[in-house]
């Protein structure tokens, strides 16, 4: 099957050309998961939330991109990942709940530990679970810069709790 994509230009990216898939994320990740390999596609998931964007304002950092991309590589990461004997690990099966996350977050939390600015969207998942889906605002990608979903997995509510992470909704 091949995949459906069309070469999309992003504005703010200084005339890059990223190869977008037309289609959802679950589509996308289990595309790249049958075939083995990645056609160097992205998949955009949404805008980035107000809040991010209004956060980063008042740090006086510049949002340069609205868009929130998913690389073929985080698909591929989680493929054979170490948190699946865990239990950590998001079943490919319910990848429509990270595009869920990132469109209607419950809570969107910083990452005051990280070097660079990450913010942390989470959606309830099970019982006393959330979804957590790591967000990297202006990475730069093929020298293209956008706001790139880094990782995601499952975690315990009371781990949000901690002061690795400031609450901003």
């Amino acid at each position: 099957m091949k995949a459906k994509c069309t070469n999309v230009q992003f504005e703010n990216t200084n005339n890059c050309k990223l190869k977008y898939y037309n289609g959802t994320f679950r589509e996308f990740a289990a595309n790249i998961l049958i075939k083995g390999r990645g056609d160097g596609s992205v998949c955009r998931i949404c805008i980035i939330s107000k809040h991010i964007s209004e956060d980063m304002k008042a740090k006086g950092v510049a949002l340069l991109s609205e868009d929130i991309i998913i690389t073929q590589r985080q698909v591929f990461k989680y493929r054979k990942h170490p948190k699946t004997r865990k239990g950590a690990n998001i079943p490919t099966e319910d990848y429509e709940i990270i595009e869920d996350t990132l469109k209607n977050p419950t809570h969107i939390y910083e990452d005051t530990v990280q070097r660079r600015l990450v913010y942390v969207c989470t959606h309830p998942y099970r019982d006393n679970w959330l979804i957590k889906v790591v967000v990297e605002p202006n990475y730069k990608f093929h020298d293209t810069v956008m706001n790139v979903a880094k990782s995601w997995g499952i975690v315990e509510k009371s781990k949000m709790n901690g002061a690795q992470y400031r609450k901003i909704q």
